[in-house]
């Protein structure tokens, strides 16, 4: 990523977060002299920078305040022309979008800064308010624009310490003796490691699954389906076919792998493997439905 192709990522990503009749892209041949790149009918202006990720964490501050600095001059140095160019519109916030906010010094400097913004014939009664957002702000176009740039999606998630399993276990009785009943049918396996990963795949799903909610809400709702799909697709394989428990868990893993690789947006290696095994761990957990084997 650069400034260019951050600039056209965030482009995208606004135009179909507020759609075409709501937004404004500033031609690219002049939207410097203006301080605009972006505007929207409901009184918003956007600006883009992407800092440099190896300044250290003084130089990002101070670059990334001298843009804001430098962009909000000129709110009131190109009043006239900006006025021309919104029309009716009236500005209520001022918006600069950066991959990360990596210090809360960068709020407190949009704070200062929104004080010093003289009344403008373009802006609000109540003036116009500064702030500094990343693409977390808009997760429907977020996604949209990555499919453009081949950005894959990845979420870190914790490790699960051994001890937290042991927790889990205490407060998740029912869930654990799901795991366990079915665990038992498994043969030639050490069957206390298999629980234990299974609890860690479950409550890494479960923390996976939550951020993907916030931040990825399509996404999310296409692994929840895939993972319905898949495992009414088992339930129903299961009243003609009778396989070892393995066998059978070794082939829901690798659809849920498959399916979750197609989607079109590009999910992480890591991300898919965790919702992967992870699906089938919370089904273990949660579901009654058993094993049924040839005695």
């Amino acid at each position: 990523m650069n400034g260019a192709l951050w600039e056209s990522f965030c482009e995208r990503m606004l135009r179909h977060e507020f759609t075409w009749k709501n937004f404004t892209s500033v031609p690219h041949h002049d939207r410097g002299d203006h301080g605009i790149e972006f505007f929207t009918n409901c009184g918003v202006i956007f600006q883009c920078y992407y800092p440099d990720p190896s300044y250290s964490m003084d130089e990002y501050r101070k670059h990334v305040q001298k843009k804001i600095n430098d962009d909000l001059k000129k709110l009131s140095k190109h009043e006239s022309e900006i006025q021309k160019m919104l029309g009716e519109i009236k500005i209520s916030c001022w918006v600069l979008v950066i991959p990360e906010v990596r210090t809360k010094e960068l709020l407190k400097y949009c704070k200062s800064k929104e004080k010093k913004i003289p009344q403008l014939s373009y802006s609000t009664p109540k003036g116009i308010s500064v702030k500094i957002e990343t693409d977390d702000s808009f997760p429907s176009g977020s996604i949209y624009s990555r499919k453009y740039i081949g950005e894959e999606i990845n979420v870190d998630i914790s490790d699960i310490k051994a001890e937290v399993t042991e927790i889990w276990k205490s407060e998740n009785s029912t869930f654990f003796d799901n795991i366990c009943r079915k665990t038992n049918k498994f043969t030639g396996i050490d069957l206390e490691r298999l629980r234990t990963n299974l609890i860690r795949q479950y409550m890494q799903v479960e923390e996976l699954m939550d951020a993907y909610r916030d931040q990825f809400p399509d996404l999310y709702t296409e692994v929840t389906s895939i993972a319905i799909v898949n495992l009414e697709a088992l339930k129903n394989e299961s009243l003609f076919v009778r396989d070892e428990p393995k066998n059978i868990l070794m082939s829901l893993l690798q659809k849920n792998r498959d399916s979750i690789k197609a989607i079109e947006q590009s999910i992480s290696n890591n991300n898919i493997e965790v919702f992967s095994s992870g699906l089938i761990a919370r089904w273990l957990a949660e579901c009654k439905m058993d094993f049924i084997i040839n005695e």
